[in-house]
């Protein structure tokens, strides 16, 4: 055994693999990978998680009245509509999109706010439910329902 490897041996306590990473990589690099792996790793692995709405604390159905109390302003649908009917298309071939032109307000408002407290499976309307509040829910509402 050489020297070398016998007085690193002595000082290590025989775990040399911790000495062999620092002396590849330098002291500073070491630290580098550290902060990443303690800021930077967690919010990929947990994106998931940290990205998803909590469900409200309001019943489902005081919920659903309160937005259907509000009068919804159409105009401001219109606007929120946009990223809504990139999907939801009015003569749709995919049926597993369906159209939103036209359907009740009532309707509209219970089935929006049924993927906000996760009872419809959706993890798209879930997420994108999750991000309107209830004006944008009553505004939507109040468009599509005037929409033929």
């Amino acid at each position: 055994m050489h020297d070398s490897h016998r007085k690193h041996r002595e000082t290590d306590g025989g775990g040399g693999l911790t000495a062999h990473v620092f002396r590849a990589l330098g002291n500073y690099k070491i630290w580098l990978f550290a902060a990443c792996g303690i800021f930077v790793i967690p919010h990929f692995s947990f994106a998931d998680k940290a990205a998803q709405p909590p469900i409200p604390d309001l019943p489902l159905g005081e919920a659903i009245g309160q937005v259907l109390a509000m009068p919804g302003d159409a105009e401001y649908g219109a606007y929120l509509a946009t990223e809504c009917v990139t999907c939801h298309q009015q003569h749709s071939v995919n049926h597993a999109i369906p159209a939103i032109n036209g359907l009740p307000r009532e309707y509209f408002v219970e089935a929006m706010l049924e993927y906000k407290y996760h009872l419809r499976d959706n993890s798209v309307m879930q997420a994108i439910i999750g991000s309107l509040g209830m004006e944008e829910l009553s505004a939507l509402a109040t468009y599509f329902s005037t929409k033929d």
